[in-house]
């Protein structure tokens, strides 16, 4: 038996987010994440170029038998199935307080006493696993947070 699969990255659109859903609430009455998110003709595209050039790969090593399953035109998401465990987005960094809720070294822009640590500081997932990026972003962060804040607590640029 031989398992091939691929792993595509999903851009950030800006009509995908998370936010407290108006309608379901925990059992303390408190909202519930919402994440309003589908695929884009890109990720579909992406699947297919993908599935060809693996189903030719496959081939090539004349299996006795071949199954073959992605993502066709009109895909929609669905969070049951089990697809991957490096989901990032969130809270994501960047320069702009307006366009972002992170700065580069992970502080909060509402809160400079806050910070986020994590996946959920990338936009996108550009590669299989961001495991290694997240650990020098934590480095990064904690170096400016122990060097530049805590002598003197205030927003970092």
């Amino acid at each position: 038996n031989l398992s091939i699969g691929s792993h595509g990255s999903n851009m950030a659109y800006r009509d995908t987010c998370l936010d407290l859903d108006p309608t379901y609430k925990d059992r303390h009455g408190r909202p519930l994440m919402r994440m309003t998110f589908n695929w884009k003709d890109n990720d579909i595209k992406m699947t297919q170029f993908m599935k060809s050039k693996i189903e030719e790969l496959a081939k090539s090593m004349n299996p006795d038998a071949m199954a073959s399953g992605y993502k066709g035109d009109g895909a929609q998401y669905d969070v049951r199935p089990y697809q991957s465990t490096h989901n990032v987005g969130g809270a994501i960094m960047g320069v702009d307080p307006k366009t972002s809720a992170i700065n580069r070294h992970l502080q909060s822009w509402d809160c400079h006493n806050v910070w986020v640590m994590g996946a959920s500081a990338f936009p996108q997932n550009l590669q299989y696993n961001p495991t290694g990026a997240v650990g020098g972003l934590a480095y990064w962060a904690l170096d400016a947070l122990r060097k530049d804040y805590l002598p003197n607590p205030r927003p970092l640029m």
